[in-house]
């Protein structure tokens, strides 16, 4: 079975290619928000599709932690379909080069 597969329609402009998996996860939009139980439908080198369990709404910021407890980090959400939805992970800024003291 091939990594990536082709779609039509709105992820037919990724432009990485994405790879199928079935993890179970957890959306933690932090504070006093309940997690939101999910599964990652696929992945890419910059993000995530998942989908919600139980049907409850993801929020539009979170960390999402593969069930493993392994936290993937801070994910955006760019688009919505029914009980999915495509984020991107938000990378930490680098750190600005010194020259010599």
């Amino acid at each position: 079975m091939a990594d990536s597969f082709e779609m039509t329609g709105r992820d037919s402009r990724r432009l990485e290619a994405r790879k199928r998996t079935r993890l179970r996860a957890w959306a933690d939009p932090g504070g006093v928000a309940p997690v939101v139980d999910c599964v990652i439908v696929d992945v890419s080198k910059d993000g995530v599709r998942v989908a919600s369990v139980n049907g409850d709404p993801l929020p539009n910021t979170f960390t999402l932690t593969e069930d493993s407890k392994i936290e993937m980090g801070a994910a955006t959400v760019m688009w919505r379909a029914g009980n999915e939805v495509g984020v991107k992970f938000e990378r930490p800024k680098k750190e600005p080069k010194r020259g010599p003291a």
